[in-house]
C-alpha cells in the first residue's frame, strides 16, 4: 500500500510538472515555443537527409551545412514567390469587401422574398435580416482592419522567422547532446520509467506535427490548384485557409467547404458551379481524412469522432482558437498520460 502510494505522489508530482513546463511554454513563452517547434521539427525531418551523406564519408557538419542550405534556399524561393501573391489577394478581398457584403446583402433579401411568398410575410424576418447584414457590415469593416493589422503582426513574425535555419543547424549538429542532457535530466529526477512516457508523448506530438504540416501542405496545393483551374476567385488565398482549417477535424472541413462555396456562388451566380465546387472539396477531403491522415499520423493519434469532438469542444471553450487547435493532440497526451498511470500503479 505504501509502495502503492508513493508511486501516486510520485506521478503526481510528475503530472504537476509537466503542467507547470506546459504552462510556461505554451502560454508565458508561446511565440519562443512555436519557432522551438518548427525548428524541431524541421531538424528532424533533415536528419535522415544529413546521415544519408555522412554516411557517403563526408563530414557531419558539412553534411548538416548542405542540407540546410539547400532545403532554406528551396523554401525561401518559393516564399518569396507565395508571399507577394497572398498579400495581392488579400488586397483584393478587402477592396471587394463592401460588394461581398451587398452581394450576400441581395442574395439573403431575395430569399427572404422568396420564402415570404411561400408562407406570408414576417416582419421578425425581416428585423433579423436587416439586423444579420448590420452586423457583417461591421464584421467586415473590422476584418479588414484586422487584416491590416495582421499583415503587419505576420512581417514581424517573418523576420522573427530568419533564425530557423540556424537553430536547425544547431540542432542537427548537437542533436545527440540535448537528447542526452534532456534523458539523464528526467531519470535523475523521476526514474526510467517516466522517460518512457516522455518519450511516448514526444513521439506522439512529433509525428502529429509533422502529418499536421504535410497534410496543410498537401491539401493547400491541391484545393488553390482546382480552384485555380475552375476559375474562382481568391484561389490561392482559399487554398491556405483550407490547408490550415484541415487541422481542425470535423469544423475545419465544414468551414472551409462553407467559405469556397459562398465565393464560387457570388461570383458567378450559378448553382452548377458552386455544386462543382462543392464535389470538389468532398472529393479532396474524402481522400485526405481516409486515405492521407491515417497514411501520416500515428496509431496514437487514432481516436473516436464522437471524442475528437468533445475534446475540440472543451478545449476550444478554454482556450478558443489556438485550443480548438492543438485539442487533437492534448487528447493524445491525456490518453498517454491515463494508460502509463494505470501502469505505474499496479
Amino acid at each position: 500500500m505504501q509502495t502503492t502510494e508513493r508511486t501516486l505522489i510520485s506521478y503526481l508530482f510528475f503530472f504537476l510538472f509537466l503542467g507547470a513546463v506546459g504552462y510556461l511554454f505554451f502560454v508565458k513563452l508561446l511565440p519562443v515555443t512555436i519557432i522551438l517547434a518548427v525548428s524541431y521539427i524541421i531538424e528532424e525531418m533533415l536528419h535522415p537527409m544529413v546521415m544519408i551523406l555522412n554516411r557517403k564519408k563526408i563530414p557531419f557538419f558539412i553534411s548538416s551545412l548542405v542540407v540546410v542550405l539547400v532545403s532554406f534556399t528551396v523554401f525561401g524561393l518559393l516564399f518569396v514567390w507565395i508571399i507577394p501573391l497572398v498579400f495581392h489577394q488579400i488586397s483584393i478581398f478587402q477592396s471587394n469587401i463592401p460588394d461581398i457584403v451587398n452581394e450576400v446583402f441581395g442574395f439573403l433579401n431575395s430569399t427572404y422574398k422568396k420564402f415570404s411568398a411561400y408562407f406570408g410575410n414576417i416582419p421578425q424576418g425581416k428585423e433579423l435580416l436587416d439586423a444579420s447584414v448590420n452586423h457583417l457590415r461591421i464584421w467586415a469593416s473590422g476584418l479588414a482592419l484586422s487584416s491590416f493589422g495582421g499583415i503587419i503582426t505576420g512581417v514581424g513574425e517573418i523576420l522573427s522567422m530568419i533564425l530557423l535555419p540556424f537553430l536547425v543547424l544547431l540542432m542537427l549538429l548537437y542533436r545527440d547532446t540535448y537528447q542526452s542532457f534532456f534523458k539523464e535530466f528526467i531519470v535523475q529526477i523521476f526514474g526510467e520509467k517516466y522517460y518512457k512516457v516522455f518519450q511516448d508523448i514526444g513521439s506522439m506530438v512529433f509525428e502529429y506535427l509533422k502529418g499536421i504540416l504535410i497534410v496543410i501542405v498537401i491539401i493547400g496545393i491541391v484545393i488553390s490548384s482546382g480552384l485555380y483551374l475552375m476559375k474562382i476567385n481568391f484561389s490561392l488565398l482559399i487554398g491556405i485557409f483550407s490547408g490550415i482549417s484541415f487541422v481542425v477535424p470535423y469544423v475545419g472541413s465544414v468551414v472551409s467547404i462553407a467559405v469556397a462555396v459562398m465565393v464560387s456562388y457570388l461570383q458567378y451566380h450559378s448553382l452548377g458551379v458552386s455544386l462543382e465546387v462543392f464535389i470538389f472539396y468532398a472529393i479532396v477531403h474524402f481522400i485526405g481524412g481516409n486515405i492521407l491522415i491515417p497514411l501520416l499520423f500515428s496509431r496514437q493519434l487514432r481516436v473516436d469522432p464522437l471524442s475528437t469532438l468533445i475534446a475540440i469542444l472543451i478545449a476550444g471553450g478554454l482556450f478558443g482558437v489556438w485550443g480548438i487547435i492543438a485539442a487533437v493532440p492534448l487528447f493524445g497526451v491525456i490518453i498517454i498520460l491515463y494508460r502509463n498511470l494505470l501502469v505505474l500503479l499496479k
